[in-house]
């Protein structure tokens, strides 16, 4: 699951602590952080490939060649990236694969770059790596920190379902992370050492997954469109929208190849091709027969809650397919609203009274009604439902629908909602991030945000604009009566003329902006200079939220 302006990850929510209670674990989610994590090993899965398991919330895989290594992901952060090395087997890493750009799978490059290393993904990795986790980072960050089980403790939370849970204690996810030196779209096959090692763009749980076929040794590695569990179509820390047809596609196209050995970047992999076609069948089916669903149902006029999305016995009772992870009712939501938006084609839904929950609770007979129904039901849902709707907290309510759900995300999610009552939502925490990550980075990224963050109530009534002068490159930044709007190169008509102007380095900018250093101290040493008004151009800066 980023410059640490934008990754939910890099960005982690404090200290780790245990729960005060520890709520019972279902035992289907006991077997399958047993029997699918596990503890920390290498298996080796063909004469050169091995992957490294329950090391971290993904794996890594190697492939051996007479040259060097070829490394398959990189786990999400640098101890543990390091620990998974000692372990498989030793040499020089010639390449390293994203197979897609979520953190947990990028953040530990560091300990795998050698002199020379190339790093491979698709062409649609930084553009995916930017936008996901934007200029909503902080409700992303606040969602994701949920959604893993950041305070609770292994009594409460085993796993992950994927795999190992991560760990935000000091800080480091994500801060070891480097960019791709080569890209590619479509397909592209390369040699190591005389191994052939083919790159195949297949978009799915990402626009910009990506999956390794190994063909002499009839080893295939999905990436994140294949684990041992129902997919996360949707997930509810927050993400635009999967490509759900496209995640079709790629899993017919890796059956195409009919792999011997499949090596997911999760939960242990599958040997022998009946059952690795049987599993990317099983998988393929069900997310198409979901999709299919909420195509027949919204074509009925249904709403997304009305769609029945139950998969037939032969799919539900797949070993690949438990809602450990993602949830059937989560993606017909997720692909309803992709496809049609919020509405659900009733005239009441259009513009609903503003005060329509205060005339709900009323007609239930009043707040007090509605709170004893809420303290003395039996069924937990439906007391979070009643409480929701007079805005309270329910930690034990929380607590007891959490007894009774396996899938992971939704346990994690209710247990660090009831951990937050007691505690207080966790501040955000930025990281130290090296020069080397920050350099990779593109300007943009930084600028990006900067029209969400400036402050209406102090910029109204203003209309000037900024230079920031980086040498090769300029950037227009205006507040306009509080909306801001950044441009790069040229100056747009009705423009003000800069006030001031802004002269710098990128690098020196990046880290200012993330508070790694000062605007003094950089002033200090002639990195940064100014020309115009000082205190104008603080005044200016000061209308931005940080």
């Amino acid at each position: 699951m980023i410059g640490t302006a934008f990754i939910w990850v890099v960005l982690a929510c404090g200290t780790s602590v245990e729960t005060a209670r520890v709520t019972p674990v279902p035992a289907e989610l006991q077997d399958h952080c047993t029997e699918n994590i596990g503890e920390k090993r290498v298996e080796q899965v063909a004469d050169q490939v091995y992957v490294a398991i329950g090391y971290d919330l993904g794996n890594t895989v190697v492939i051996t060649t007479p040259e060097g290594n070829v490394v398959i992901d990189a786990m999400s952060r640098p101890d543990r990236a390091a620990e998974a090395r000692a372990d498989l087997p030793q040499g020089k890493t010639l390449a390293l694969i994203y197979t897609h750009s979520h953190a947990d799978h990028i953040g530990g490059a560091s300990a795998w770059i050698d002199e020379g290393t190339e790093v491979w993904a698709t062409e649609a990795f930084t553009p995916h790596f930017v936008k996901q986790y934007g200029v909503f980072r902080e409700i992303e960050q606040r969602r994701a920190s949920r959604q893993h089980g950041a305070h609770l403790s292994p009594e409460d939370l085993p796993c992950t379902s994927i795999g190992p849970r991560l760990d935000f204690t000091e800080n480091a996810i994500g801060t070891g992370i480097r960019m791709p030196t080569h890209t590619f779209s479509g397909a592209q096959t390369l040699r190591f050492g005389g191994v052939e090692v083919e790159l195949v763009a297949a978009p799915g749980e990402t626009e910009d997954q990506l999956f390794v076929w190994l063909p002499e040794a009839g080893a295939l590695m999905p990436g994140d469109n294949f684990y041992r569990a129902f997919p996360n179509l949707y997930t509810i820390r927050g993400t635009r929208r999967r490509p759900v047809d496209d995640w079709v596609n790629s899993l017919d196209a890796m059956r195409a190849r009919e792999p011997a050995h499949l090596v997911p970047s999760h939960t242990r992999p599958i040997a022998g091709k009946e059952e690795v076609q049987s599993a990317l069948v099983d998988y393929r089916d069900a997310i198409a027969w979901v999709r299919d669903a909420v195509v027949r149902g919204a074509n009925e006029g249904l709403g997304p809650e009305d769609i029945d999305v139950t998969l037939p016995k032969h799919l539900a009772e797949s070993p690949y397919l438990s809602e450990l992870y993602g949830e059937l009712e989560w993606s017909a939501k997720g692909i309803y609203t992709s496809e049609l938006g919020w509405f659900e084609g009733g005239g009441g839904q259009l513009n609903p009274p503003p005060d329509v929950v205060a005339r709900e609770i009323e007609l239930m007979g009043g707040r007090e009604a509605v709170l004893a129904e809420a303290q003395s039901t039996d069924d937990p849902q439906w007391a979070l439902y009643l409480y929701e709707k007079l805005e309270m907290s329910a930690p034990d309510a929380l607590r007891q629908r959490a007894e009774a759900v396996a899938n992971t995300n939704e346990r994690a999610y209710l247990l660090e909602l009831a951990w937050e009552v007691d505690n207080g939502v966790p501040e955000t925490v930025i990281p130290e991030l090296d020069d080397v990550f920050l350099n990779s980075l593109p300007l943009e990224v930084f600028f990006e945000g900067m029209s969400v963050r400036v402050r209406p109530e102090v910029s109204g009534d203003v209309h000037e604009t900024l230079l920031f002068d980086f040498g090769d490159t300029r950037w227009y930044v205006t507040q306009r009566r509080g909306v801001a709007q950044v441009v790069e190169g040229q100056m747009l008509p009705g423009t003000p003329e800069p006030f001031a102007t802004l002269h710098t380095d990128p690098l020196t900018w990046k880290r200012i902006v993330l508070r790694q250093e000062t605007t003094q101290d950089a002033i200090g040493d002639d990195r940064l200079t100014i020309d115009g008004n000082p205190l104008a151009v603080k005044t200016f800066t000061d209308r931005f939220r940080r």
